[in-house]
């Protein structure tokens, strides 16, 4: 999967965490916990190529 594509998944899936958080769809503490685990996951999925990359 391209790069660019990756990210705009992960930015997609922030994004919409952070707006379910805003509309008080998902509690507090959930929403707190996800928006600091979901890059942590990010991270964890990315391949270390593309961080060589350069």
């Amino acid at each position: 999967m391209p790069p660019l594509i990756r990210a705009l998944l992960w930015a997609s899936a922030s994004l919409a965490i952070a707006l379910a958080w805003i509309a008080d769809l998902i509690p507090a503490t959930v929403g707190s916990a996800l928006v600091v685990a979901l890059p942590i996951a990010m991270l964890a999925c990315t391949p270390r190529a593309a961080c060589r990359k350069g």
